[in-house]
């Protein structure tokens, strides 16, 4: 494929109802220091006043979209990557944040020869309340440098959560979407995780070991209306991750994952009831703080 006279990356925004943040979020994205870019932002037919704050942006860069009735996630998400024009693709919830190098920082992986057969490029990351204050500078589950799909799994299953980051975390080549089967969202709560999978079907994980994007925590996401099958569905995924050959999970493995998976939910919870207690004009909108260690649907 050659891509001649198309931007080298693009960033795609599925959003709905992301009023109180988008704004900020499109800024992030428009302020890289790398500018070879296309920002392709797809409203899934808000009901708030969405649109018209993406549609105030006037930057040559920037698409905007609006579907005609509402898609839900997946279907928005898919659509968001349907027609991309660049080599590189990002997606990024509407309450994300990249940070100015986030970009520069992560093409220089993939345009470096020595990278070759690398499928996804993550890096760490922040967590940030819904007013932009820093809960966790640097989430890090999985030190810098190259990794193999084998390791990765295994990690992620032992672990019982999300290793690799949010949509916000990764850059994976555009022409690797069409050897996958997109973003499901059978397992709704892992919907990402799921994907990043698919992706290290055809190559090896890149982890820059400094947090070049923030994840923020608020009450407009999908994943503050499913948090409460946070475990069940996470189990039904590493399960479900188990059982593919390919990935050599042993029995040990998913036993150790299945303790941790339990620990992860309750200490995550417990961590959003102490932050809420210490706030209580924030507890509206903190109720996912339980979901630090896991993976954000928006």
């Amino acid at each position: 494929m050659i891509y001649r006279n198309q931007p080298l990356v693009t960033v795609a925004i599925p959003m709905y109802n992301n009023a109180r943040f988008i704004g900020e979020t499109i800024h992030s994205v428009l302020s890289q220091t790398f500018t070879d870019f296309e920002l392709l932002i797809y409203d899934d037919n808000s009901t708030d006043c969405s649109y018209d704050i993406a549609a105030a942006f006037a930057d040559k860069r920037l698409k905007l979209f609006r579907n005609s009735e509402n898609l839900g996630p997946e279907g928005n998400w898919n659509k968001a990557i349907s027609k991309v024009n660049g080599k590189y693709v990002k997606l990024v919830c509407g309450d994300d944040i990249l940070f100015p190098e986030c970009l520069e920082k992560q093409v220089a992986v993939f345009e470096d020869p020595v990278n070759r057969g690398v499928s996804l490029v993550t890096s760490q990351r922040t967590i940030i309340d819904p007013e932009g204050k820093t809960l966790i500078k640097k989430v890090n589950f999985v030190d810098g440098g190259r990794k193999g799909m084998v390791d990765v799994i295994r990690k992620m299953i032992r672990m019982g959560t999300n290793i690799i980051g949010e949509p916000v975390c990764g850059l994976y080549p555009a022409g690797l979407i069409s050897k996958t089967s997109g973003y499901n969202a059978a397992i709704p709560y892992t919907i990402d995780l799921d994907f990043w999978l698919q992706m290290l079907k055809h190559g090896d994980l890149f982890v820059i070991d400094e947090s070049l994007c923030a994840f923020r925590i608020s009450d407009v996401s999908w994943s503050s209306r499913i948090g409460e099958l946070r475990y069940q569905q996470f189990l039904e995924f590493m399960v479900q991750a188990a059982a593919d050959e390919r990935h050599e999970v042993t029995d040990l493995d998913l036993f150790i994952g299945k303790i941790n998976c339990a620990i992860q939910s309750m200490t995550s919870l417990m961590g959003f009831k102490l932050f809420a207690s210490s706030t209580s004009e924030r507890k509206p909108a903190l109720t996912i703080y339980r979901e630090l260690s896991s993976t954000k649907l928006s």
